[in-house]
């Protein structure tokens, strides 16, 4: 009897949506069935010691003695339980409700976050008039899909040559795939400068380390044409991880000016949704000489 109170009594205080009405009457069924097992137990050792017509009487009177004794008992238990099961009832109720009503905390504002590129076509048209562009003509260029043909091409020449993601770069035929830090670019380039063997020094960055035959159509190329080092860039405009290249490819340009070259190539992504439209914008600015202008305005951040 104390024992179930004392369940029924931690049960009742405790604000859970876990325990539920079901578990309280389960506890006190629990506890009558360990007395009736215990009330079995002294019967079966009285069995062993008394004769059986004396046990015979002894049972009968002990039946009689245990349902007058335990039923009380059982309707005073269950008026408890009743009780306690009410009331933790609308404790549950209560915090279903607040829980309802409660508004969920707003979620704070990264203000390092970097500012969303707009690369939507009507956006892509308003950058184009940014530099002096004809816009009726550009218009006409990216609403009529006049370079997504050669998109196409570009895109296929980086999958025949093993591009499945942006940015993917061939130094010299050597590629260098991902964002990768300033300084395993100038690795391969120094090693390339120095003897020829960028491919061992791709190797070592984890690269597969193999140089590849480019035979490429034209692109557009900023820097020697003639240069040493000649970097070909297979990249998406909506791609973050290009956005994180394009700052690191200013600097290698930069520090390499004059023995370094970058070839652009069109790779635009499936699942982004506005890349293959920027492609696009970006030969089209080209068509008025404008790719390169284009082309890094795209990358720049909150426009």
């Amino acid at each position: 009897m104390i024992l179930i109170l004392i369940h029924v009594k931690v049960l009742s205080s405790m604000n859970s949506l876990v325990y539920e009405k079901t578990f309280i009457l389960r506890i006190v069924w629990y506890h009558f069935s360990m007395v009736k097992k215990s009330v079995k137990k002294i019967k079966t050792r009285a069995q062993m010691a008394m004769p059986e017509t004396m046990m015979a009487e002894v049972t009968k009177m002990g039946s009689k003695n245990l349902t007058a004794y335990y039923t009380p008992m059982m309707i005073v238990l269950l008026i408890v339980a009743s009780f306690y099961i009410g009331r933790l009832s609308a404790q549950v109720e209560g915090l279903k409700k607040a829980q309802g009503t409660t508004a969920p905390a707003p979620v704070a504002a990264n203000p390092n976050a970097a500012p969303e590129r707009k690369l939507d076509v009507a956006s892509l048209k308003v950058r184009a008039r940014k530099f002096g562009l004809d816009g009726n003509k550009f218009d006409q260029c990216l609403d009529g899909g006049t370079t997504a043909a050669r998109v196409s091409v570009e895109q296929k020449e980086g999958a025949d040559l093993g591009v499945s993601g942006t940015p993917s770069f061939f130094i010299n035929g050597v590629m260098l795939v991902g964002a990768q830090p300033q300084s395993s670019f100038e690795a391969v380039i120094d090693a390339e400068l120095k003897d020829g063997s960028g491919d061992k020094a791709a190797l070592a960055l984890g690269e597969a380390g193999k140089r590849v035959k480019l035979n490429l159509t034209p692109g557009y190329v900023s820097g020697e044409k003639n240069a040493k080092i000649k970097v070909v860039e297979f990249t998406d405009f909506e791609c973050p991880f290009c956005e994180r290249a394009f700052p690191t490819m200013t600097a290698i340009m930069q520090k390499y000016a004059g023995k370094i070259s970058l070839e652009y190539k069109s790779f635009p992504l499936s699942f982004h949704a506005s890349a293959q439209k920027a492609a696009e914008a970006a030969l089209c600015a080209g068509e008025q000489g404008k790719f390169w202008e284009m082309h890094d305005d795209m990358f720049s951040q909150a426009q």
